[in-house]
């Protein structure tokens, strides 16, 4: 089963996600910010990270810099759901390491895609 780090600071709706991915056949992690999901990163080794960008305690764009500045979890395909969504934050998200941008409200078909998407460049 494909394992996927959650980073979500909005309970609700990490959970309809974690529900939503879990149905899609991915076992799924939580982690209420990046300092929380950087905890998590080496007990639950996942094949993809989604993450938000406006989180507290520690946001999304230094949490995606930090693991990429980690070897072990560098190559980890990373996708943004987000509702900031502006060209600039879009564009700092990529330099940091983002490996995709989903805008949020998200349709489900499109995030279901994406993961699966994002898993199988990582597998090849």
């Amino acid at each position: 089963m494909k394992k996927i780090l959650l980073v979500e600071d909005t309970a609700p709706l990490a959970e309809e996600l974690a529900d939503i991915l879990t149905l899609a056949g991915y076992k799924v992690t939580l982690a209420e910010n990046g300092v929380r999901g950087l905890a998590l990163l080496p007990h639950t080794l996942p094949h993809a990270i989604i993450t938000d960008l406006i989180m507290p305690v520690m946001d999304g764009f230094e949490f995606i810099q930090r693991i990429r500045n980690m070897k072990m979890f560098m190559d980890i395909p990373i996708l943004v759901l987000s509702a900031k969504t502006s060209p600039a934050d879009k564009e700092r998200a990529n330099k940091v390491g983002a490996t995709a941008f989903i805008n949020k409200p998200c349709k489900i078909p499109e995030l279901i895609s994406m993961v699966e998407l994002l898993i199988s460049n990582r597998a090849k």
